[in-house]
């Protein structure tokens, strides 16, 4: 596994039980390149505060991460 994929999956594993706190859930669309492509259902999808967005800048500052 490429590690910019590996860091993906951390943080979205990570992510999990907040998600699953709000009724939430997130799913990787794709990678390509440093361009990430996640989808974001629930309470956490409209969220002004995005903790998806800070958590993934916190831990793979370098991405471009995209909400579908």
């Amino acid at each position: 596994m490429r590690n910019i994929e590996k860091q993906v999956k951390e943080v979205l594993h990570n992510l999990d039980w907040l998600l699953e706190s709000h009724d939430s859930s997130i799913e990787l669309v794709k990678i390509d390149g440093m361009k990430v492509t996640i989808s974001c259902e629930g309470a956490c999808a409209d969220c002004e505060t995005n903790c998806v967005e800070v958590a993934f800048k916190e831990r793979i500052p370098d991405i471009e991460l995209v909400f579908q």
